[in-house]
């Protein structure tokens, strides 16, 4: 159940679906205590996924995403800013009529 916001560093709670944004974070598997390692069942074999829920508040929204990485788990990641453009210069020695 999500109660706080996924950045370690905030502790704002999770009240409401409207504010902030929430994840669905897709992470592999475990295996639990004693499961067989190859489930003697086809259906069973196939990779089940596994879906968690994490949250992060708005001033956190606004400045990271999640990514999940199968050796660190779910970890913060800076958003990246589209690079802002240079307007064209209409100075006349440009050659531009």
């Amino acid at each position: 159940m999500l109660s706080r916001c996924a950045n370690v560093q905030c502790s704002k709670p999770f009240l409401r679906l409207r504010e902030g944004k929430l994840f669905l974070v897709e992470t592999d598997r475990l295996m639990k205590p004693g499961e067989p390692k190859n489930p003697p069942f086809v259906r069973a074999r196939q990779q089940q996924r596994h879906v968690e829920h994490f949250w992060l508040c708005d001033e956190c929204a606004a400045l990271y995403t999640l990514v999940y990485d199968p050796t660190r788990g779910v970890a913060l990641a800076p958003l990246r800013r589209p690079t802002a453009s240079v307007p064209a210069s209409s100075d006349a020695r440009g050659g531009v009529a």
